[in-house]
Order: C-alpha cells, then sequence, then structure tokens
C-alpha cells in the first residue's frame, strides 16, 4: 500500500518466536508496501514452520547465518528492503508489538505536519506502548519530541538512515534505540512521537517486591518491578555506559535524565530480585567491558560464569 506516492517498508526482527509473530506481522503487513521478517538465527521447535507461514503470506523472510543482535537483524532487513525497491520510509518493529491499524498513516501525518512546519525530522515513534504514553522532552515547538523511545514503532526516512547511518550492531541488544535516538539529536535532528502511534506490546516480566517473605507497599499499592535476567543484565549495563560515554558532552541533560531513570529501576532489580548476586556479577562484567571498548555478543565464557553463580 503506497501511501501518498511514498513507498512505505517494514522490518521485524525475530528470535524464537511464538505463533503470536504472523498475527503480528498480518497486521503491518496491511500497511506497508513490503514487509521483511529476519530471523536472527532462531532455534526454538516451532520457529520452522512459522517462518514458513510468513512466507506463504507474501513476507520476505530473511535468515541471519548467526545469531547477531536486533541492530544486526533491523540493518539486514533494512537493506533487503532496498535490494528490491528502495522504500521512502522504513518502519521498524519487534515481534512482539501490534500497531493499531493507521499507526502508518498517523506516523505520516506527523512527520508532513512537522516538516512543513519547518522541523527536521529524524523519524517519528509510537506515542503509546500498551496504553502507556512514551515520556517527552521539552521542544520549541509544538510537536511531542520522545524522550527515549523503543525502536519498536520506529518510522524512519530513508534519508535519516542515509544521513545517520545505520543502527548500532555493535550493542547486540539493549539501547540500540537510545543510540539512534541519541545520534540523531545530536545530529540535529528532532525525533517525534506521532500522533494517534499506538503499539500493543508485550511488557516485560514483573515480579512482586518482598522483603523477608512481605510484599513490600509504596502508596498503599504493592510495589512490583521488570526483572531481567543476568546476560540481559549485563548488555543493559555495558551498552548503558557506553552510551553515556559517547554521548555525555554532546547531551547532558538527556544523558543525566537516562541514567536517573534507569538507576531507580536497577535499584529495585539489585534489592528484591532473587538472583541479585548474579545480577552484580553481570553488570560489573558489562561495566568493566564497556570501559574496556567491548562490543558484540557476550562471550560463552562470561556468560557461563555470571549464570553460574
Amino acid at each position: 500500500m503506497t501511501t501518498r506516492q511514498r513507498r512505505i517498508g517494514a522490518v521485524i526482527a525475530a528470535y524464537n518466536p511464538d505463533t503470536d509473530l504472523i498475527a503480528n506481522a498480518q497486521a503491518i503487513l496491511k500497511q506497508v508496501d513490503e514487509l521483511v521478517v529476519v530471523d536472527d538465527c532462531s532455534g526454538g521447535s516451532n520457529a520452522e514452520s512459522i517462518f514458513a507461514d510468513l512466507a506463504a503470506l507474501g513476507i520476505t523472510v530473511v535468515h541471519q547465518p548467526e545469531n547477531s543482535g536486533i541492530g544486526a537483524a533491523l540493518n539486514r532487513g533494512i537493506e533487503a528492503l532496498a535490494s528490491n525497491a528502495t522504500p521512502d520510509f522504513v518502519l521498524t518493529f519487534d515481534q512482539d508489538s501490534m500497531p493499531v491499524p493507521n499507526y502508518v498513516s498517523s506516523a505520516l501525518n506527523t512527520y508532513d505536519d512537522a516538516v512543513g512546519a519547518g522541523i527536521k525530522v529524524g523519524f517519528v515513534t509510537a506515542e503509546s506502548f500498551s496504553g502507556h504514553r512514551v515520556p517527552t522532552v521539552k521542544a520549541r515547538h509544538q510537536f511531542h519530541e520522545a524522550f527515549d523511545p523503543m525502536q519498536s514503532g520506529f518510522f524512519v526516512p530513508m534519508e535519516t538512515i542515509d544521513s545517520l547511518g545505520q543502527f548500532e550492531a555493535g550493542f547486540f541488544i539493549d539501547c540500540v534505540d537510545s543510540e539512534y535516538t541519541a545520534r540523531a539529536r545530536a545530529s540535529g535532528f528532532s525525533v517525534l512521537a506521532g500522533q494517534g502511534c499506538e503499539v500493543a506490546h508485550r511488557l516485560g516480566r514483573r515480579l512482586p517486591a518482598r522483603l523477608m517473605g512481605h510484599a513490600v507497599r509504596l502508596g498503599g499499592s504493592e510495589l512490583s518491578f521488570n526483572y531481567y535476567p543476568p546476560l540481559r543484565m549485563y548488555y543493559i549495563m555495558r551498552n548503558g555506559t557506553t552510551l553515556a560515554r559517547r554521548y555525555l558532552a554532546k547531551a547532558p541533560l538527556w544523558v543525566l535524565r537516562r541514567l536517573i531513570e534507569d538507576a531507580k529501576a536497577q535499584l529495585l532489580r539489585f534489592t528484591f530480585s532473587p538472583d541479585r548476586g548474579q545480577l552484580a556479577a553481570a553488570a560489573w562484567a558489562g561495566l568493566r567491558d564497556s570501559f574496556g571498548g567491548r562490543q558484540g555478543r557476550i562471550s560463552s565464557e562470561l556468560a557461563s560464569r555470571v549464570t553460574s553463580r
């Protein structure tokens, strides 16, 4: 579906997906001219049949030869789109995201209105995820500038990709979207939350905060937090530290706000997670590797070490 004579392509990065990916992909396919699903070397038992079903729907499926992370998967998908008929805009999604039916038209409206107002738009993002509005930053215009949006729902002009380059594949997972947002703003682009751009997104695993077996309450409600396993904590700490070091001088207020928000979440995890010792070990390894300049996938030796304590 070419919108206003502009070609729209989409990429979904997938790794060991469940069957929800099929419905999500169908919802996205209805709004774009071409959809590429990149299989990041899945090993799940149902993956082969799911990807076969996607191909039967007319969706291009690209298989990565090795597990390379979300940044590399998105880059591979964009390359696949460009090898066919280069789109004017690229839409990126996680495998567990379902956009509203008018997502593309809403994003395009926001983009056109902002460009018409003289704003240099880097890309448009989701306005809300599962009913939760994305945080914003103060702007000098009437549009909502997204603070640190998730990449699921990025609506990116190819002109932006040509200017900024590809996603940061070296981060593997975590902070890939944050780094692209920071890079765009450092280059003078605005990152706008698209009016009406909503995404149903599967939330991460939440655990109740407990001390000595009792629920911790705050303001009359039981406290809970987003839990991440040690391997994920390694990437969060490594990439978050690298991101802060890279952009502190260019965007000090953005980096400081991001560090504060991250510190709040980490405090809960390190206080209440049942495997907080392993989380601390993984976080320390990530911090060390950031200052050591390490990128890419965690080594098998380190992965074994931080998960076996």
